[in-house]
């Protein structure tokens, strides 16, 4: 839950990362360090990961960043793709 939450009649964003599902690899084999045989293969199926909410679009634009980028500023692996999303909040009264 984002620390501050803003008032009434603003907007809210949270981070959706698409992803593979990894599994491992039947050819690999222990100590054998080479680029075409890697230890996981992240081939499966796509599925999304939301984070959020924040409170400026500042925040969450740094948060896909993070998700979406490792160090070296190449793609994480597994991961195909994030976006940012924009919600608008409204209050109604609870019973």
């Amino acid at each position: 839950m984002a620390r501050r939450m803003v008032g009434d009649n603003q907007d809210v964003y949270r981070v959706v990362v698409t992803q593979r599902t990894r599994r491992d690899n039947p050819d690999w084999v222990r100590g054998e360090i080479r680029p075409d045989n890697p230890r996981f293969l992240w081939d499966g199926p796509e599925w999304e990961q939301a984070f959020g909410p924040y409170n400026s679009i500042g925040a969450a634009r740094g948060r896909l960043t993070t998700l979406t980028t490792d160090i070296d500023g190449s793609t994480p692996p597994g991961v195909t793709g994030g976006r940012i999303e924009k919600a608008h909040t409204t209050w109604e009264e609870v019973q």
